[in-house]
């Protein structure tokens, strides 16, 4: 992806709080040279890599542990990454754990820097010499599984001890499966480290240019001064799904929103376009980190044109600010053309963030025949029903499916709408799109929990959901009503929760009433080893919909 993401669904407000963010200086001219006071060039690249042994570990759970002089030595000795499941006495361990690290910081250079935690599974809560720098996920009552989602904290420079001694205490909660850090990079960085384009520092007059730039959005926005706002972006400008003529219509819908940035490097990028890495904060939005594309020619921005990215709205259903993941086909930033659209439901303990680890738009682009936009909602453990634990099949229905097609390029009808998903996602494919026959016409399940009602809300909630179990819907559906639809779907003979045994059953019942569809059973378990080879199934029986409409 060309540009970096928020590092939490729900807590990164608590992250970057504590940097003490603010809006950039005015860019104004100084002494007749270019006012270089809003960015850095960012060229330092400085690491120091805690990866591997040198860590202490220990299950359970004492806000103690993370002062820095309390004494570990009594821990197990642990590398990082590490995983529980390779562990005799952690494979079926779900709840608590704490890493410590105790290091020395080489003398101090000249850039600000990163905590970088890699990933974790599910939760945590990182501190630095007994503060803390930041969280990631929930822990019980409110658990809130985050394995996916890479962790950077961003700690106050007056937290660093620079040619001293550090201490780095992590506090880890494990929900289900799997436990630990799973992934690099670990450790302290700068931002140009972790950044992965290459590029050379930007000059004094390219900073200039960048400031004047930056300075004339946070003056046009913050003085509700929509065209000159409109004058910064490009002809052309697309950024992260966003338009021109989108940001504009946010921008009159709530004037009281601010532009600020912070911690901004600037490099030139191999195409000489001028990349910002700022900390944006648009209105009441968590602080994220962003790559922002300059023109070097003009003082305008162009947008990253990414074709798989984060979007988010403000939404009534589930009372908060939600994510989706948007991937466009390659011609979507040349063509005017409009196109077909997939849902595609994440398995429980996911998040619409689990596609990016899984590098999904790479998997689409060398997979779809036919050009196609994929949304992927953030569907959490919440089964696609509306519970009190929160209300996902109007999120998706009423609100992420009107708001694509008024977004995005879109054929806004059933014909040309399709609906899958994976594991509790296949199971809200099957019944989202029955329940819903006029927004979805074809659906596909992987290794679908088509034999489970809804899992979610209270004992009660669960049981006034009950008839919505996939094979108790199909069976009171007459062959017409379940004509409408395509299917396919496929579960493994090994399945770890007898989900292939569920395919079978639904392909005979299926059978039974003469409709058509698509079925496989094969060798393998619940994992993406499994189903992801099985792709190209299910995502040609969308393009066959698409193309019969």
């Amino acid at each position: 992806m060309p540009s970096i993401r928020p590092v939490s669904r729900a807590m990164l407000a608590s992250v970057l709080v504590l940097t003490g963010a603010v809006g950039i200086p005015a860019a104004a001219q100084a002494g007749g040279k270019p006012n270089t006071d809003c960015a850095t060039t960012g060229a330092v690249d400085f690491g120091v890599d805690l990866a591997g042994a040198g860590w202490k570990f220990t299950t359970g759970d004492d806000p103690a542990w993370a002062d820095p002089s309390f004494v570990d030595s009594g821990w197990r000795d642990w590398s990082v990454p590490d995983n529980w499941g390779n562990e005799s006495d952690l494979q079926s361990y779900d709840g608590f754990a704490w890493y410590r690290k105790t290091f020395t910081l080489p003398a101090r250079p000249d850039a600000k820097i990163v905590a970088a935690l890699g990933k974790i599974d599910d939760a945590d809560q990182a501190f630095l010499n007994g503060v803390e720098i930041g969280r990631t996920g929930g822990f019980p009552p409110a658990f809130d599984s985050t394995w996916e989602v890479p962790r950077e904290y961003y700690p106050a420079e007056s937290l660093l001890r620079w040619g001293a001694t550090n201490v780095l205490a992590v506090r880890v909660y494990d929900g289900t499966g799997g436990g630990g850090f799973y992934q690099r990079p670990v450790g302290l960085f700068s931002r140009s480290r972790l950044r992965g384009i290459e590029g050379r520092p930007a000059t004094r007059t390219e900073m200039g240019h960048v400031c004047a730039v930056l300075d004339e959005q946070h003056r046009a926005v913050a003085e509700g001064d929509l065209r000159a706002y409109a004058k910064t972006l490009a002809d052309g400008f697309f950024h992260q799904g966003d338009t021109a003529e989108r940001r504009i219509r946010e921008l009159k819908a709530d004037k009281t929103t601010r532009l600020g940035d912070d911690q901004a490097e600037v490099i030139v990028d191999s195409k000489g376009r001028l990349v910002v890495d700022t900390i944006r904060t648009w209105g009441t939005r968590p602080p994220t980190r962003e790559l922002l594309y300059i023109d070097p020619r003009k003082k305008q921005e162009l947008g990253d044109r990414s074709r798989f990215f984060r979007d988010e709205y403000d939404s009534a259903a589930m009372g908060k600010r939600v994510q989706f993941n948007v991937y466009l086909p390659p011609s979507y930033t040349r063509a005017k053309k409009r196109y077909p659209v997939v849902y595609m439901l994440n398995g429980f303990n996911g998040s619409n963030i689990e596609w990016e680890a899984r590098k999904i738009d790479q998997v689409l682009d060398g997979l779809l025949k036919r050009d196609m936009i994929v949304v992927f909602p953030d569907g959490d453990s919440g089964w696609y029903v509306d519970t009190s634990a929160g209300n996902f099949r109007s999120m998706i229905v009423d609100e992420v499916v009107p708001l694509v097609d008024r977004v995005y390029r879109t054929i806004p009808d059933r014909d040309h709408r399709g609906i899958s998903g994976v594991s509790m996602g296949g199971q809200g494919a099957f019944t989202l799109g029955l329940k819903n026959p006029d927004v979805f016409s074809s659906i596909t399940s992987h290794m679908g929990a088509l034999s489970l009602a809804p899992l979610a809300g209270t004992a009660a909630e669960q049981a006034a959901n009950a008839g919505l179990r996939p094979l108790t819907l199909v069976a009171a559906m007459s062959a017409a009503e379940l004509s409408r639809h395509r299917f396919y779907f496929d579960g493994g003979d090994s399945d770890d929760y007898r989900f292939g045994v569920a395919a079978q059953q639904m392909s005979t019942l299926l059978a039974s009433k003469g409709v058509k569809h698509d079925y496989q059973l094969g060798p393998g378990r619940h994992d993406d080893a499994y189903w992801m080879p099985k792709l190209d199934r299910s995502f040609a029986l969308h393009e066959e919909q698409f193309g019969a409409s």
